[in-house]
């Protein structure tokens, strides 16, 4: 059997993609366009580095030092962001208090001369410093509580607070720090706190060592917040972690039984463009991972770390790939399909080609679709979403790779879940639903731990964008699907690093929305060079 190729309906298919792109701009799109040009605030985001310089001149004017160095990431406050994005109240929140109390800063840490560290909060647009806290394990002596008390008051008024609408709250932290209340200043049931802690200089001065003005959402969405997330670590643990490793193992073994009908060759090439790319992404999210640990000074060696335990866990993840694109291909050449074939068989020019074009299509009609699902699931659910900073763009060192994972998510998850997971399960039920609808869960489920709640919104979403792919793959094969995998990560990926400005990150976002054409181009190019060879099956 040599290798054929089913033609779409590419009429159809066209109509279905404008129709599904336009549902997409015009609910994903537009809006935030929208807001970008007309809304309230015109400001662009600063550079790290100006973000870095305010923090270095508040540090002279309030604790008289000269930090030795300064880091920035962008910090969030994820509990609150997903409270306004639940309660629909992000765009009020903004115009209220966006400018003094932000829910998105630059976190910038500065180690001073005498070994402490200061971390400093700069509001993304203005520059301005909204809020600081200082840590030292020494030669810095909290105030007695009575004297800490009056001069967080105190404070608390210079900053514009009426005395009167100030509360005390519990007695002071262990650190010293006195929590203040404002009222009638509360947004929906968030109220508004104010964080102070003062220390002694060796003069006997007071300083405000510690200044963080914060809405505290209430206990039962804290609550209901932590509960979510647990439940989507067990999900994830078991139905996707175990059960991938589990692909793995089988993966390794029919490689082995399949060897005559595959060639351990196979795959290395996409194998490695994984890796490669992964890796890079590892590297480049360090910051990510730094602003995950929040006020640590010691958190760059801590990221340090998890990045090389992260770089360990992506050759694992590789080895993965590399075996389930081997035991994949055995096993539906095997079952008499030739759903991935080899350049030089006939036609494997034309068909990367078609493959790409159909990618383009597939992505937007699933772009389309998502959007549909999840307005659905908001309606029904009401799903929201919050903020995760180590997958910021502006965390990433450049956020122009950043489109680089929408290759390796489309490489690793077409070849463990779709590639090796429906045909061993396929060999196994005999059913093709089934076994296109088993990896689509554990694909689905490997997502759940994304900051979207209920826990349960990307395990649905995704279940059905996976049995999608799961058609694609098994009517026009591997190659399509890869292609539709990544066009469709990638433009999501292009637009969000687009919306951060600047020439460079919009030119980048455009070469990762249109690089599938000349990629197809060059290897329909060398094919067409190659002498042609009848491999059967």
């Amino acid at each position: 059997m040599y290798l054929t190729d089913t033609q779409p309906n590419w009429k159809m298919y066209s109509w279905f993609a404008a129709i599904c792109a336009v549902i997409y701009l015009v609910v994903q799109i537009v809006p935030v366009t929208a807001d970008a040009f007309f809304g309230t605030s015109s400001q662009q985001v600063i550079k790290k580095s100006e973000a870095e310089r305010a923090a270095s001149a508040f540090t002279q004017s309030q604790f008289n030092q000269v930090p030795d160095n300064t880091h920035a990431v962008h910090q969030s406050n994820s509990l609150l962001y997903g409270y306004l994005s639940k309660q629909q109240r992000l765009s009020d929140y903004e115009k209220r208090y966006g400018a003094k109390l932000p829910t998105d800063t630059y976190q910038v840490s500065a180690s001073l001369p005498d070994g402490s560290t200061l971390f400093v909060y700069v509001h993304m647009e203005s520059g301005d410093v909204v809020a600081w806290n200082h840590y030292s394990e020494q030669n810095h002596i909290a105030s007695p509580p009575d004297k800490a008390m009056d001069a967080a008051i105190a404070f608390a008024v210079s900053q514009g607070f009426a005395k009167e609408s100030i509360q005390q709250g519990k007695k002071p932290l262990a650190d010293g720090t006195i929590r203040l209340y404002i009222s009638g200043q509360d947004f929906d049931e968030a109220k508004l706190q104010l964080s102070i802690r003062t220390e002694e200089t060796s003069s006997g001065q007071t300083v405000i060592a510690g200044y963080k003005p914060a809405f505290v959402v209430p206990a039962h969405y804290e609550a209901y917040v932590t509960e979510q997330s647990k439940f989507a670590s067990m999900l994830s643990l078991i139905g996707s972690v175990l059960l991938s490793i589990v692909l793995f193992i089988l993966a390794i073994v029919y490689g082995v039984l399949y060897r005559r009908h595959t060639s351990f060759v196979r795959g290395l090439l996409l194998t490695g463009l994984f890796l490669a790319f992964y890796l890079v992404n590892n590297m480049n999210m360090t910051d990510g991972l730094i602003a995950s640990f929040g006020e640590e000074p010691d958190a760059a060696g801590y990221a340090v770390v998890a990045v090389a335990i992260t770089c360990i866990i992506t050759v694992v993840m590789a080895a993965a790939v590399y075996f389930s694109l081997v035991a994949g291909d055995g096993l539906w050449r095997a079952m008499g399909r030739n759903l991935w074939p080899r350049m030089g068989e006939p036609g494997y020019g034309t068909h990367v080609w078609r493959s790409m074009w159909l990618g383009y299509l597939t992505a937007f009609i699933l772009l389309g679709a998502q959007t549909i699902i999840l307005l659905v699931l908001e309606k029904a659910t009401g799903a929201w979403s919050t903020t995760d900073v180590t997958q910021s763009p502006y965390n990433f060192a450049a956020p122009w790779l950043l489109p680089l994972l929408a290759w390796c998510a489309a490489i690793s998850e077409e070849a463990v879940y779709r590639f090796f997971g429906i045909g061993i399960l396929k060999r196994w039920l005999r059913n093709t639903f089934v076994a296109s609808l088993i990896p689509s869960v554990i694909w689905a489920l490997g997502h759940v731990t994304y900051p979207i709640f209920p826990a349960t919104t990307r395990l649905l979403e995704l279940t059905i964008i996976g049995l999608a792919f799961s058609y694609v793959f098994l009517r026009y094969g591997l190659v399509t699907v890869i292609f539709a995998h990544a066009i469709f990560n990638s433009i999501m990926m292009a637009i969000s690093l687009m919306f951060m400005g600047s020439a460079v990150n919009i030119f980048m976002g455009v070469i990762y929305i249109v690089l599938p054409i000349p990629i197809a181009a060059i290897i329909r190019y060398r094919h067409n060079r190659t002498p042609v060879r009848e491999i059967k099956l």
